[in-house]
């Protein structure tokens, strides 16, 4: 989780940045090849693409245990032998679940650049509270599902859904229901799955916020290499994107609590005198094009100090990643500048580097610091750092990992452990929450934010 920029220049080439503000890891440029002017679905593109994925992936993971090596490269020459076979869809779809056998979250075949090359309902978009799934955006004409639950596609219950979803993607369950909407959203995704039985359309049922079940049949636009890229975290934040339009948000802007409004704003910080408290919000844990984060973290210790609060807020639960060792030192230094408690709040989102700050602030005052919310976005014990590579004809953006990261001994006697860590150890028993307080489509409806009003009340306000 080093070198940001080599990162985000990689995934920028490779199409994984989707206009989110944050990412996940590090890397240098995606590793490409030129290709003759074949086919790029043809039997012979997908054996020249399942060659690069094993010299150029498989050859350099190193999440995989010997055992689900093993199946991976089972699988991948029974996808071989099926090359001339198999839809486009169901290539791409195996090799992701090859991918997943890892059950690492930085080992991943990125959803979102595949998402636009199969076809996606364009009627709703979905979002995760717990298990289940919400409309959080929806047409005009489709604005009373807004809100609504998803039950079934095509007779098919969400757990069977989800459950296909789910083994396109490695790390917790959580984790792994993040970028689930990009493939309940795609009919032609889930019939290369079997999930249902046409590609063309699906029949998706909800239960509303006023317990009605609605079935809605939606008949999705095809593939498109420029549609909207936003990451399904982005969905959360009711202001509305440059190049959207015609979509009705569930809550309304000016409704939305503090932690969802100004979505491209990657550092934030305000004064909080109803619990007497300092709050400062990272999306992300490197500078962005317009904000250096050096500069926001001295300005936001110093109005921390100068504010007179007792206490700190330090809200890191839509923090994809970046640099760990980019806000190391201020993480340890936060707890010094008030008198009182630290409440650090957390979510599935939070992923990558932010974990590692998590780490670092918990480990740094560990009687002060309280951390609310919900579940970290992965385990104590990943593999990370490594490379974006492209296939040459399928245009997929795969991430291999090369180093460990152990926050439970802060990598002490293990190898291949990522350098800061061993230089700068995490050692931790667990960074699930003090205060369990996740978000609720309840509380999303309502406007709430469950995590301030748990530290508001274990202040006593």
């Amino acid at each position: 989780m080093m070198g940001f920029k080599r990162m985000a220049a990689a995934m920028l080439a490779a199409g994984v940045l989707l206009g989110a503000p944050h990412a996940s890891a590090q890397h240098s440029a995606p590793t490409e090849v030129e290709t003759a002017p074949i086919a790029p679905t043809s039997a012979e593109a997908r054996r020249a693409d399942l060659t690069f994925f094993r010299e150029n992936f498989m050859a350099h993971d190193v999440a995989y245990t010997a055992s689900a090596r093993a199946e991976a490269e089972r699988r991948i020459a029974a996808l071989e032998a099926q090359a001339g076979e198999v839809s486009q869809a169901y290539f791409e779809l195996e090799l992701a679940r090859i991918v997943a056998l890892a059950d690492n979250g930085h080992t991943a075949y990125f959803p979102g650049p595949r998402s636009r090359r199969f076809n996606r309902i364009a009627d709703v978009r979905f979002a995760p509270f717990g298990e289940d799934f919400y409309v959080l955006r929806a047409t005009a004409a489709n604005a009373d599902l807004l809100g609504a639950r998803l039950v079934s596609v095509d007779n098919r219950s969400i757990a069977q859904v989800r459950a296909a979803a789910r083994s396109l993607a490695g790390g917790t369950e959580a984790w792994r229901d993040r970028n689930a909407a990009y493939f309940f959203e795609s009919p032609e995704q889930m019939h290369a799955l079997d999930v249902i039985p046409r590609a063309d359309r699906a029949s998706y049922r909800f239960q509303l916020p006023n317990g009605r079940m609605v079935t809605r049949r939606f008949t999705p636009e095809p593939a498109n290499p420029d549609r909207l890229r936003a990451n399904t975290d982005r969905w959360y934040y009711p202001a509305p994107m440059e190049s959207e339009s015609g979509m009705r948000t569930l809550l309304s802007v000016d409704a939305a609590p503090w932690a969802f409004r100004e979505p491209d704003q990657p550092f934030r910080m305000r004064d909080a005198p109803e619990i007497d408290a300092f709050v400062i919000e990272l999306r992300q844990n490197n500078s962005a094009e317009e904000m250096d984060i050096a500069e926001f973290m001295l300005d936001s210790l110093e109005a921390a100090r100068t504010s007179g609060r007792r206490n700190i807020v330090l809200d890191m639960r839509m923090n994809g990643g970046g640099d760990l060792n980019t806000t190391r030192a201020w993480v340890r230094r936060l707890p010094r500048v008030v008198p009182g408690r630290v409440f650090v709040l957390t979510s599935p989102n939070t992923f990558s580097a932010a974990i590692s700050t998590v780490g670092y602030l918990k480990q740094s005052a560990p009687d002060r610091v309280t951390i609310v919310g919900e579940m970290v976005g992965d385990r104590l014990d990943f593999h990370a750092e490594g490379d974006v590579i492209t296939l040459p004809h399928a245009g997929g953006a795969v991430l291999y990992a090369t180093e460990r990261h152990d926050y439970r001994t802060g990598c002490r006697n293990i190898e291949n452990c990522h350098g800061s860590v061993v230089r700068h150890p995490i050692a931790v028993e667990s960074l699930a929450p003090d205060i369990a307080a996740p978000w609720t489509i309840e509380a999303y409806r309502a406007g709430r934010d469950p995590a301030m009003e748990a530290v508001a009340a274990a202040l006593g306000n």
